[in-house]
């Protein structure tokens, strides 16, 4: 009887660990794979999102004096992000809600401000100041998003500490002033 109730300890034991090491194996390799999925599209992400960045630059936070753009070359840039966002790298695939919530509102504005006229011809009028902000708060808006999502706008995780002085010396002191 000793024999068996070893013997079925034993067994008992076994499958116990067979099942812990299952479940924190596939646990492991879940959170793994999730996490260089997670990588993979950071990385694909920062490379659509620069590029997006850098055709805002076309409507920058304030314009130069004289430069501000027509009605036409507002609907240019437009068509300017939209080849970005349909085009061959597919930039619009990997916006996050909330850029491309940004990105959509941009869209809206350079169509709206443009005022086309039934034959699909903006207006010639220059654009008016509360127009200009908007397009121009608008991008800001984004690009602003984009810092966000890639993670431009936070501070390091890493805490840093500086590094000691090398060599002991003197405190340095100040100049007289002259």
């Amino acid at each position: 009887m000793t024999v068996v109730i070893g013997l079925v300890g034993v067994v008992l034991g076994g499958l116990i660990g067979a099942v812990t090491s299952y479940v924190t194996n596939r646990s492991s390799m879940l959170i793994q794979l999730e996490h260089s999925y997670d990588v993979t599209l950071r990385d694909k992400r920062l490379e659509r999102y620069q590029v997006l960045f850098h055709l805002s630059e076309c409507i920058p936070r304030s314009w130069q004096p004289g430069a501000e753009p027509t009605r036409a070359r507002l609907l240019e840039f437009r068509k300017t992000f939209h080849d970005w966002y349909f085009g061959a790298d597919a930039g619009g695939m990997f916006l996050t809600r909330a850029s491309k919530t940004c990105y959509l509102n941009l869209q809206n504005a350079l169509i709206d401000v443009s005022r086309l006229d039934a034959t699909g011809t903006p207006s010639a009028e220059p654009l008016e100041e509360a127009e200009s902000r908007l397009v121009r708060h608008l991008a800001s808006e984004l690009r602003h998003q984009l810092a966000e999502d890639v993670g431009a706008s936070h501070p390091p995780r890493l805490r840093w500490s500086r590094v000691d002085r090398t060599v002991e010396g003197p405190e340095p002191t100040t100049v007289p002033d002259r």
